[in-house]
């Protein structure tokens, strides 16, 4: 007997997501990548119309689509429309491409009433991308809500735009409960010298801070007592005096357009735990007198680091102090002639366990720097070598001259290494990895239990 076939609605299977309760629906609304389609939702039926209405996560905007009136007025609608629940996070994304310039303010009057609304909704993640291509210049730049500074609940605050402006920050409780603040922001097009004095100043209990971007500041003041990490990162300012007073700072990570022409002045390095710290364009700025000087001051404000990260052309020996609790170094060399400077930092790292070395830009170009290059045989062995340095990791590898006799070196002298990893990339390999591999192994090793990696 033929089997009974099932009938059309059993074998659709019926709508279940509909008849899960609202808290699940809206929960898997707030998931969406994009609010617009949780607004989209309505179309479904009757029981959809106002779900979206209680979404807890809000992100508007896309850089790929043009931002118009009409954009601005689906903004509005969405957060003025939202019901009494809490919206806890909110980002929003507008690019302004128009060329109407009386739209500015309106557009701007529509943000700040934006983030006036979410505030009152108890946001604890705020994301802001705001930026005006046409209008660089604007002598009225967008300026937060004070009670965006007076919120109680925001806990990380994102803002990239070259239009905000924060020189209303109000002098006293300001953020209460931020913890995480992230700025990538362009400050020179506006008349705005103020507009970041006091925002770094009054943040009780900010642990994480980020800024990235334009300064147009002499002088920018951080003072928080909670921070324990803090990333600056392709500054475009030049003689700026960063002040920097968190006695709870573990984490420094610092990328510099310029090579030291900005000063750092940290009141509480004592805490440090890792440092990174990159500088561009050394050979734009190599006569500035004030590179040794304010070179100097850094190092010996980050002398207790146990993790450092250094990635500096032609950082003279001479700046670096005594690097006493100095456990792992990451050097990252620039060109071939650089290794006189990697025996001067191991020289001033006692007690180092782990060196990573990274080459970039170091190329033989065949025999024209060959020649230039000395037979490497250092007489001194700095301390590390000979009690503490157990691995080392060298990426980039070529098989050039000064690359295998720094190896032979390092492999001759380090008497408790246990592990040197070779990292090649086989189209700037001089040679077949199987013949870089025996050669090493031909090298004398000062210690037995050395094992010699390469791939």
């Amino acid at each position: 007997m033929a089997p009974k076939l099932p009938k059309l609605e059993e074998e659709l299977g019926e709508d279940r997501i509909s008849q899960m309760p609202n808290d699940v629906l809206v929960r898997i609304l707030s998931l969406l990548d994009d609010s617009v389609l949780a607004v989209q939702t309505t179309i479904l039926s009757k029981r959809w119309n106002n779900l979206w209405t209680s979404i807890s996560s809000i992100r508007l905007g896309d850089f790929d689509h043009e931002c118009d009136d009409h954009f601005m007025t689906f903004v509005d609608s969405v957060v003025s429309l939202h019901n009494s629940t809490d919206i806890l996070k909110f980002g929003l994304i507008y690019n302004n491409e128009g060329s109407r310039n009386d739209m500015l303010a309106d557009d701007y009057a529509r943000i700040h009433r934006c983030i006036c609304t979410v505030v009152e909704h108890n946001v604890v993640k705020l994301r802001l991308k705001l930026y005006n291509p046409l209008n660089l210049d604007q002598e009225f730049p967008l300026l937060f809500p004070e009670s965006l500074f007076m919120c109680k609940t925001l806990v990380v605050l994102k803002v990239s735009s070259n239009c905000i402006s924060f020189s209303n920050c109000p002098m006293e409780g300001c953020f209460p409960s931020l913890k995480v603040l992230y700025l990538e922001i362009d400050d020179s097009d506006h008349d705005s010298r103020n507009s970041l004095e006091n925002l770094f100043t009054y943040c009780p209990v900010l642990e994480d801070l980020t800024i990235t971007g334009v300064l147009a500041l002499s002088n920018i003041n951080i003072s928080a007592p909670e921070l324990k990490t803090l990333t600056m990162k392709h500054i475009h300012s030049y003689s700026v005096v960063f002040s920097i007073n968190a006695p709870k700072l573990e984490n420094f990570d610092l990328l510099d357009h310029f090579q030291f022409p900005n000063k750092y002045i940290l009141e509480n390095g004592k805490s440090l735990v890792k440092v990174k710290l990159e500088f561009l364009d050394y050979e734009d700025y190599g006569t500035d007198d004030g590179i040794a000087d304010h070179a100097t001051a850094l190092f010996a404000q980050i002398s207790n680091v146990e993790d450092l990260s250094l990635s500096l052309q032609g950082l003279n020996a001479s700046y670096l102090p005594e690097f006493v609790n100095l456990s792992r170094l990451v050097l990252v060399l620039h060109g071939f002639n650089y290794w006189e400077f990697l025996i001067e930092c191991l020289k001033r790292c006692p007690n180092l366990k782990h060196l990573d070395l990274k080459h970039e830009d170091n190329k033989w170009h065949r025999r024209k720097y060959e020649l230039q290059w000395e037979f490497f045989n250092p007489q001194e062995r700095p301390a590390c070598l000979v009690s503490h340095l157990k691995t080392i990791s060298i990426k980039g590898f070529k098989g050039q001259r000064d690359e295998m006799e720094v190896a032979e070196y390092l492999l001759k002298n380090g008497e408790v290494l246990n592990r040197m990893s070779i990292h090649t990339e086989s189209e700037d390999l001089l040679c077949t990895k199987k013949k870089l591999y025996k050669k090493l192994l031909t090298y004398v090793r000062g210690s037995r239990s050395c094992v010699i990696l390469a791939d």
